[in-house]
C-alpha cells in the first residue's frame, strides 16, 4: 500500500505519522527531539531512526514523500543539509520546513490563516494569499516568549532573584529546586547550562499542576504566557494586513494542557481582534505532508 510520512520533530520529542493516499493515519512512533539548534547529530540520528522503523514496518518501496517539519531548520542550512541526509539513506523525495509551516499546512492546507504553536519554543506561521512567514520563533536565547521553556524560565530567574537578598522562595521556587534535587547555587547553575532546552522545558507541568490549586504565583505566570502568546498573534495579523475576519489555530502542549494560558490568549485576542474564528482542536502537524502531496500531484 502507497503512503506518506509526515514527521513534527520539536524541541522535547518528533512525532511520525504515516497516511493512506485517502489520508488516514495508518501507523504513528515517538522518538526523541528535532532541533538541529539544540543538537544536529542527535536530531539527525532521532530522524532517521523514526523513518526507519517506519518503512521497516510499511515497506521502504511504497513510501512516496517524506515531509518533516522541524524547529530552527531555517536557520543556516539545516534543511538542505537534513533533506540531503534522509534522501541519502532511504532514496524517497524528502520536504524539510520549518515546524511552523509544517503545522500551518495541516490547520488551513492553503488557505488564509494563523497558527500560534507554543510547546518547549513558541512561535507564529502566518499564510495569506498563498505566502507564508514565521513571526516569533527566534528560539530560547533571543525569544520564545510564552513557551514552556521560558516560562520555567521565568521561575529559575525569580529564585536567583531571592537567593541573592535572602528572600523566601514560594511554594513553585521550592517544587522546582526539588525537583532537580537541589537548591545550591552550584545545583541551579548545573541544572540551567548542562541541560538542553527540552530538559528544562520538561519542568512545566508543575507550574500547570500549582496553578490548577489556585497558586496565585503560578497563575500569575500562565497568564503572561497567554498574554506574550496573543501579542505574537496580533503582531503576525498586521504584519501580514488582515483586515477582517481571520481563523486562528492554536497547537501545542501549552496551550492544550493549560486552560489558564488559553483563557488569557482569548482574552487579550477579543481585546484586539474584532472578528476572528478559533480552531481548538490538536491537529498533528504531520498531516502536513497530505496537504503537500496532493498539492504536488
Amino acid at each position: 500500500m502507497k503512503y506518506l510520512i509526515g514527521i513534527d520533530a520539536g524541541g522535547t520529542k518528533s512525532e511520525l505519522i504515516a497516511y493512506d493516499l485517502n489520508n488516514n493515519p495508518i501507523y504513528s512512533k515517538t522518538g526523541g527531539f528535532g532541533n538541529p539548534a539544540v543538537n544536529l547529530d542527535k536530531t539527525i540520528n532521532n530522524i532517521i531512526s523514526l523513518i526507519g522503523d517506519c518503512t521497516n514496518e510499511l515497506g521502504r518501496d511504497e513510501c512516496q514523500l517524506i515531509a518533516i517539519g522541524m524547529a530552527a531548520v531555517e536557520t543556516g542550512n539545516y534543511a538542505q543539509l537534513i533533506k540531503k541526509y534522509v534522501e541519502g539513506v532511504y532514496v524517497i523525495e524528502t520536504i524539510v520546513l520549518n515546524d511552523a509551516e509544517m503545522a500551518c499546512k495541516a490547520y488551513f492546507g492553503d488557505k488564509d490563516g494563523i497558527l500560534a504553536i507554543a510547546g518547549t519554543g513558541s512561535s507564529c506561521f502566518v499564510q495569506r494569499d498563498g505566502k507564508g512567514e514565521i513571526v516569533g520563533g527566534w528560539s530560547h536565547i533571543l525569544g520564545d516568549e510564552g513557551s514552556g521553556y521560558h516560562t520555567v524560565i521565568e521561575v529559575f530567574k525569580n529564585i536567583i532573584c531571592k537567593y541573592d537578598r535572602d528572600m523566601p522562595l514560594n511554594n513553585l521556587n521550592k517544587a522546582l529546586l526539588d525537583k532537580i534535587g537541589g537548591i545550591s547555587r552550584s545545583d541551579i547553575m548545573d541544572f540551567i547550562y548542562s541541560n538542553e532546552k527540552n530538559t528544562i522545558a520538561s519542568l512545566f507541568p508543575i507550574i500547570v499542576d500549582y496553578s490548577i490549586n489556585g497558586d496565585s504565583y503560578a497563575v500569575k505566570l500562565l497568564e503572561n504566557a497567554g498574554k506574550k502568546l496573543a501579542e505574537l498573534t496580533c503582531v503576525a495579523y498586521r504584519k501580514k494586513g488582515f483586515k477582517g475576519g481571520v481563523t486562528i489555530g492554536i497547537k501545542g502542549g501549552v496551550f492544550h494542557n493549560s486552560c489558564c494560558i488559553v483563557s488569557s490568549y482569548m482574552n487579550e485576542i477579543q481585546n484586539n481582534l474584532n472578528d476572528f474564528d478559533i480552531i481548538g482542536e490538536d491537529i498533528s502537524a504531520t498531516k502536513g505532508v497530505c496537504n503537500l502531496y496532493n498539492k504536488n500531484r
